[in-house]
């Protein structure tokens, strides 16, 4: 069994809850429900994430997860809301989800709806979004280097922590023989929302500038299509004092 796969209940028919479903093809992570319903049953994007909630659970993992327990949630960037749900409903954490795609809100507040859990999702931008000093944690996964100014974004996110909140950053980085090297990445593999993948130093450089301590990186894989870039995964997380 994937321990990583959304898991929700249901008590509507398998087949009026995929038909809900399909009117949000192609998806792009692996959402399984009670009732046999699955998005795995569905159109996928390709690639298609069968470990949706791997990031949000190291992440527990490696922070003191129960002083987190009811607390809010900022989800950056929220897709389709799973590390929202799954921060929700295994942690009681209250998650705001932000996304500049409307359909990821819509597919978000549908799913919290089916976990009948207390969720917002809205649309809002990662680089300028701002309630200060509201939020006990700050997912910032996969956005990072989605964004024209990255490190805008990095400053808002400490605002909106409270004070002795964690940020965990899911990015794409490039480490170089320059460690301040950052590699520019707009329209790789023809991506148009791709902008900065920051090196490693820098990105540790501007989160201690910026006021952020304990900062670690917990985690680092390199896809093999990467390799050759000198280009990384990475999962880092950091504590606002």
């Amino acid at each position: 069994m994937n321990d990583f796969v959304l898991r929700l209940e249901s008590d509507q028919p398998r087949n009026d809850l995929e038909d809900q479903l399909r009117q949000f093809e192609p998806w792009g992570h692996l959402i399984e429900f009670s009732n046999g319903a699955s998005t795995g049953n569905l159109e996928r994007r390709v690639p298609f994430a069968v470990n949706p909630t791997q990031k949000a659970n190291i992440v527990f993992d490696s922070i003191q997860s129960d002083q987190l327990r009811g607390g809010r949630l900022l989800d950056i960037g929220c897709n389709s809301g799973y590390s929202s749900i799954f921060a929700a409903t295994t942690y009681d954490m209250r998650p705001t989800g932000i996304d500049v795609n409307p359909r990821h809100i819509e597919v978000s507040t549908m799913l919290a709806g089916f976990a009948n859990i207390d969720a917002e999702f809205k649309l809002a931008d990662a680089e300028t979004y701002t309630e200060q000093d509201e939020y006990d944690l700050v997912f910032h996964f996969g956005t990072l280097y989605h964004l024209p100014n990255p490190l805008m974004s990095l400053a808002s996110t400490f605002r909106n922590l409270k004070s002795g909140g964690w940020v965990a950053i899911e990015t794409q980085i490039y480490e170089g023989a320059d460690p301040n090297e950052c590699y520019y990445i707009h329209m790789h593999n023809n991506d148009r929302t791709n902008f900065w993948a920051l090196s490693p130093s820098v990105l540790r450089s501007y989160m201690e500038f910026i006021g952020f301590e304990s900062y670690s990186e917990i985690l680092r894989v390199t896809p093999k299509a990467m390799e050759k870039e000198g280009m990384h995964r990475t999962i880092s997380i950091a504590r606002k004092p």
